[in-house]
């Protein structure tokens, strides 16, 4: 019999134990929703902050090796974090992203970083169409048509020098991308979209 009550308490005390620890999640959550505007430690990797795209920039001119030109704007920005309940200061999540269109041809590219406690990914995007995620502390590709991903320094467009260079480069796998997905993308970590090269050969330039 005693032994009976003795489990009987072990289970009551278990359970009222749950009850605390979910009531202790719930805050915490909630806590957390109320201060997604705090300044912290962020957890985007020292290589990703040379990526961060100048929001500032709303706009900008592409001509093409026609001398047909047109406007890029501005369609979506979301910068988000989330933070720990303790230490207040450490974000456990943050997302970065910025997206254009063009005025003519109704081009459209998404640009995206993402991090969390273990790593950094980035997500390009064109059209809605055709999209990759890169790990960028192991750059391995872990969703979408594989490009060719290279970075470098600097790269000049138009008598313009970019820099912290993303180079796309679908040129090995160009039948299984849409036909308006560029085969080449080159982006600057902080100027944004600068040059694609389309399938039918179209060059697009950036021009300041």
């Amino acid at each position: 019999m005693n032994s009976e009550l003795f489990k009987l308490k072990q289970l009551t005390m278990k359970h009222i134990q749950s009850i605390i620890n979910s009531l202790f999640i719930i805050v915490i959550l909630g806590f957390s929703s109320c201060n997604n505007d705090l300044e912290g430690t962020f957890r985007l990797s020292d290589e990703a902050q040379k990526y961060l795209i100048d929001t500032t920039i709303i706009s900008f001119r592409m001509e093409d090796n026609y001398g047909i030109s047109e406007e890029f704007y501005q369609s979506n920005i979301f910068y988000q974090t989330h933070h720990f309940f303790y230490p207040l200061e450490d974000a456990f999540l943050e997302n970065f992203g910025i997206s254009y269109s063009s005025s003519i041809n109704r081009f459209y590219f998404m640009y995206v970083l993402r991090a969390d406690t273990d790593h950094t990914s980035m997500e390009i995007e064109w059209n809605q169409k055709d999209m990759f995620t890169m790990n960028l502390n192991t750059k391995e590709i872990t969703y979408g048509v594989v490009p060719k991903v290279s970075f470098c320094d600097t790269m000049t467009v138009r008598n313009t020098n970019y820099y912290n260079i993303i180079e796309i480069d679908y040129t090995d796998n160009i039948n299984k991308i849409d036909k308006d997905t560029p085969v080449k993308t080159y982006i600057s970590g902080n100027k944004g979209l600068i040059k694609f090269i389309r399938k039918d050969g179209v060059i697009l330039e950036r021009v300041e």
